[in-house]
């Protein structure tokens, strides 16, 4: 039997935005595993264990089961790759209904620092508990729909 993955776990993936990290699903038991592309290239070109930390030995050994897997038992959480902050960070200026923290939102979101800016002008508005309310929402959202179009089953 097939147990479910933890919804929380994968919007927390999306949230860690880690750069160089890959994302499987064992779909049997539910887990969430992430792996390094230091991880995954070592698997990839059969490098001998020895010449890893030892708690590094671990993860590489999963990743050639991740690699060699066959019956369909990891699922790549590719997702992860695919989700943009910005689209939602837009997507949230434009349910706000007041037009001069609509249009101070959308300058600071324009050129270098666009990130940095916003959230600053988020917690000037007082309303950066209302962004990650909306953007947990949307991410969780988005981690649904992926579960349900590759039939992977979920739990709160």
């Amino acid at each position: 039997m097939k147990k479910p993955v933890s919804l929380d776990e994968l919007v927390g993936e999306i949230e860690m935005d880690l750069e160089d990290t890959f994302t499987y699903i064992d779909v049997t038991t539910g887990e969430v595993i992430t792996l390094t592309g230091e991880e995954m290239r070592a698997a990839e070109d059969e490098r001998p264990l020895e010449n890893f930390p030892e708690w590094q030995r671990e993860n590489i050994e999963q990743a050639i089961c991740i690699l060699e897997d066959e019956q369909g038992k990891y699922a790549d959480f590719t997702l992860k790759n695919d989700y943009n902050e910005y689209e939602i960070i837009e997507e949230f200026i434009n349910t706000l209904e007041d037009e001069k923290i609509k249009e101070a939102l959308n300058d600071a979101i324009i050129g270098k620092g666009a990130f940095r800016k916003f959230k600053d002008k988020i917690i000037e508005f007082d309303i950066d508990k209302q962004w990650y309310t909306y953007k947990e929402n949307k991410i969780k959202e988005l981690v649904i729909e992926w579960c349900i179009e590759h039939d992977i089953e979920f739990q709160n």
